[in-house]
């Protein structure tokens, strides 16, 4: 088994009555839901023996249903194809690493105070009303 496995199966550690409970439960909802489809199977069998066009024309139309539920997926593949190899991608671009006089000339502060401001874990800085850097306390 994969060490990387997106689904967790941890049912070998659990007790083995949770596991007769969880196997119990599993086999009776499944009981009951063939159960649930018991009334349609007996009404087609009972309208396969009275008419036998209208069940081939029920399941005719379910096959049209299905080709063409099946033809539009692979259109929708298609589209989806061609839009992934045709249309062009927005590429985030790379930002350049700033160097130290670049700081400087952007918040126009001394290169002392800059390299003070990130030598220290806390550093407070000053801003005017307009909201440009004053000064930097560290």
């Amino acid at each position: 088994m994969k060490s990387n496995s997106l689904i967790i199966d941890l049912r070998r550690q659990l007790p083995w009555h949770k596991r007769y409970a969880s196997n119990t439960s599993t086999a009776m909802m499944w009981a009951v839901w063939l159960l649930l489809w018991r009334p349609v199977l007996i009404v087609a069998g009972l309208m396969s023996l009275q008419k036998h066009h209208v069940l081939q024309h029920l399941f005719g139309s379910f096959g049209l249903g299905l080709e063409h539920g099946i033809t539009a997926l692979f259109a929708c593949v298609a589209a989806l194809l061609l839009w992934s190899n045709y249309m062009p991608a927005k590429t985030v671009e790379k930002t350049q690493v700033k160097t130290m006089t670049d700081y400087v000339h952007h918040f126009n502060v001394p290169v002392k105070e800059v390299e003070q401001g990130r030598q220290k874990k806390i550093s407070i800085v000053h801003h005017d009303e307009h909201g440009k850097i004053v000064r930097i306390e560290s």
